[in-house]
């Protein structure tokens, strides 16, 4: 229990080392131009809301997504057990717009495929792992939440 809670811990700090790091990013002064600028795609963020009047507005922006600040909030994993290959819905709330979830894991190590479909729901499948009880954790912007999962 004590690794999945350290786990989490280091997942945190990850995830606001990544929110500082932007948040720094939106602070440094303007570079004078070059006499050749790089076309719009090349920039970070496609040429699509990646000026700072655009990262001032929004507690996050990920290619071109506006995602929320607010934590992820599971409300609802349907089935709550299942074997690899199993297909799972992630039903909740404040998951952003599709790409703003980073990642869904079936504890330490389980990262998993999944597909965003809304702000409210996820599907994802099982991967490889132990039998027995672990947490599924959906990871946002700036936090995460999990709910227990049985691994059949």
């Amino acid at each position: 229990m004590t690794g999945v809670i350290r786990i989490l811990g280091i997942l945190t700090a990850v995830a606001f080392v990544g929110q500082v790091g932007l948040a720094a990013a939106a602070d440094e002064p303007k570079k004078e131009k070059k006499a050749k600028e790089a076309p719009a795609a090349a920039k970070p963020g496609g040429g699509i809301q990646s000026n700072k009047a655009e990262a001032a507005k929004s507690p996050r922006l990920t290619k071109g997504r506006v995602c929320s600040g607010e934590t992820p909030k599971i409300k609802k994993i349907s089935p709550d057990e299942g074997k690899t290959g199993d297909k799972v819905t992630i039903t909740g709330e404040n998951f952003g717009e599709p790409g703003c979830i980073s990642m869904v894991s079936f504890g330490p190590g389980g990262a998993a495929k999944f597909t965003q479909v809304d702000d409210k729901t996820i599907t994802t499948t099982v991967p490889d792992g132990k039998k027995g009880m672990e947490f599924l954790t959906v990871t946002g912007a700036t936090s995460q939440d999990t709910k227990p999962f049985l691994r059949k």
